[in-house]
Formats: C-alpha cells, structure tokens, sequence
C-alpha cells in the first residue's frame, strides 16, 4: 500500500494516509454516515461542524440524499469535500423512506472497506471532540455500539420551554439492567456487529414510520451485543418553531406509541405488545404515583395518555407514517446516483 502525508484539514496536523484506491480506507477506519432530505440549509451547518472536527486520517464520509432533486443539497456536499481532505462519497437513493437511506449508507461503509459506521441526523451538528470520543470508548471498553448525548438548542422565542428540555434530549438508557443505545441520531457501530442483520439491517417495512432504528438496536441488544456511552461525544440538534411546541411533541409521543407495538412485534422482547399496552392503560389514571416527575409537571401525564392512544391505534392497523410522501414526489424519483 502506498503511504504518503498530507495536512487533514478536518484534524489539523500533519497525518499520515492510505493513497485513496475505491474501496480501501482500511478496518479501522470509520465512516461518518449522513441520511438527509430536503435540508441544504441544515446539512450545511452539519458538514461545517464536521470539517472543523477533529478525525484520524482512517475517516470517510458518507451522505446519502434520500430525493435527489434539489441540486442545493449536492452543492453543499461539493463544497465540503473541497474543505475536506478526508474521503466524501455522495449517495443518491431513490426509493422514499428512512430504511432506505440508511441501508445506503452502510452499503457505502462496506464498500469503501470501513471496519465502523458513525452516525447522526442531518438536522444535528457536532461538537469538536464528538466523533474521537465515540471512538475513544469503543476502543476502552470493546464494546460493539456506543453512543452519545443530544442537547436540543432551542430558538429564541422559545427558551420558556426548556424547562421540559428533558423531552427533547437524548440520554443514557438502560434495558434488561443493562446499557441500552437505541437511536442512530448519535451512535457509533461496529459493522462486523451487525452482519448477522443482512444486507438490510433496518427493516424496510419501518421505512415511512420511523422505529427502523429501534428494531435495529433491540435486535442488536437481544443477541448480546455489547453497548457503551460517552458523555463526551455530545451533538446539538436544533429545535425549529414548529417542533418547539406542545402539539408537536404530543404527536411524537403519539407516534412512538404506534410504531413501539410494531416494533416489539418485530424484534420480540419480554412481555407481549397486547399485554404491555394493557398494562400501560391500567397504570394510566395513576401514572404521577410511577412517574413522580409528573406532579411538577402534569404535561408529562398528557403525553404518555397520547403514547398509549397511539398503542391502541396500532392494535387497530392504524399506522402513522412520519416519513410519508406526496404520490408526485414517489413517482418523480431520479435515478440511484453515486460519484466520489
């Protein structure tokens, strides 16, 4: 292999690089995984994050572009590879839905021959340290996902509410007593880990609903997988004016509701998804006695009346699909496009 050095802008000191043959970025590289949608305004303060971030040499980047007609959404992927002396691939994939999207995105890990997958949501940007600490704590603790912290950033007009600033970050989970990584807006993984899950590892069926990365890490979780945190690994997501509100979030908690009984039918775990919702319609009327946070702030009781109607929709084929697209915009869809 030829070696040669350059300056990584992205890391800022003189590094030494593999010469960049298709394919080849070596097993311990790691591929930061971008799906996106619609946003060039989001992607760009997102790609302007990850080129001030400090990477190792071994590190690509992969955007997959889940529509492909707005040219604004390239340009901006042109543009960062030209402030990125790391490897960019750019991914157009047709067909509409999340899982889609993401099963790219690995796809295109594989293919440059990346032993890791690092990824977060396109409507996030990154602190300077976030990806060396993903990585820093899957090397301490060989564990095969790590995840990290979301610190929602709300706008100025809605700084009341961050005093319920709970509901919209990410933190540590447990399940079964034991560290629990449940969504892709921050985590780092193992693609040896998940081989076992196929060449589509979120389940296509999940793809307009949502829940594909839950399904995802509780398939993981149950084969025995070992999961870390770091706090260090942190990632600020903005909070717009229209998700920024009461009826927003109740529609989220609604939504996780149905597509939660989806899910634990697809990747069963512990009690049956009928039982559990009834069990949760029971704990309904006293729920402030299981969730003491609930006296200080009743909202907290609303929501979960809305996560449990969403449940009970679902065991009556009611399906929200949060990702749903006009037909036009389905019919209209280009052709898969790759280029480096």
């Amino acid at each position: 292999m030829i070696v040669r050095t350059q300056r990584c802008r992205t890391f800022g000191s003189e590094v030494k690089i593999a010469d960049e043959r298709p394919g080849e970025i070596g097993m311990d590289g790691v591929a930061v995984c971008i799906c996106t949608y619609r946003r060039p305004a989001q992607l760009s303060r997102l790609l302007a994050s990850l080129a001030r971030m400090a990477c190792p040499p071994s590190t690509a980047f992969v955007v997959v572009d889940n529509d492909g007609a707005d040219p604004a959404v390239r340009d901006e992927v042109v543009k960062f590879r030209e402030m990125s002396a790391a490897r960019v691939e750019y991914v157009v994939e047709p067909e509409p839905g999340i899982s889609a999207a993401r099963n790219a995105a690995l796809a295109k890990a594989r293919w440059l021959g990346a032993g890791a997958v690092a990824m977060l949501d396109d409507d996030e940007w990154a602190s300077p340290g976030w990806l060396t600490s993903l990585m820093q704590t899957r090397d301490a603790t060989g564990a095969g996902v790590v995840g990290g912290p979301v610190r929602p950033v709300f706008p100025a007009s809605r700084q009341a509410l961050r005093r319920y600033e709970r509901l919209w970050t990410i933190r540590q989970g447990s399940l079964d007593g034991r560290l629990y990584v449940s969504c892709t807006c921050n985590c780092l993984v193992d693609l040896s880990a998940v081989a076992f899950l196929g060449d589509r590892p979120f389940p296509m069926e999940f793809g307009l609903t949502g829940g594909e990365d839950a399904v995802f890490f509780r398939r993981l979780h149950r084969a025995g997988v070992p999961m870390a945190w770091s706090e260090e690994a942190l990632l600020f997501e903005e909070i717009s004016d229209e998700r920024a509100s009461l009826s927003w979030m109740r529609r989220r908690w609604y939504r996780q509701g149905n597509v939660g009984v989806r899910c634990e039918r697809a990747a069963p775990h512990g009690l049956s998804p009928l039982l559990k919702t009834l069990l949760l319609c029971a704990r309904l009327p006293p729920y402030p006695l299981f969730n003491r946070r609930a006296f200080s702030a009743p909202v907290l009781w609303l929501l979960e009346s809305d996560r449990v109607r969403g449940r009970i929709a679902s065991h009556l084929g009611l399906v929200f699909k949060e990702y749903g697209r006009p037909v036009s915009d389905r019919q209209s869809a280009p052709e898969a496009e790759n280029w480096r």
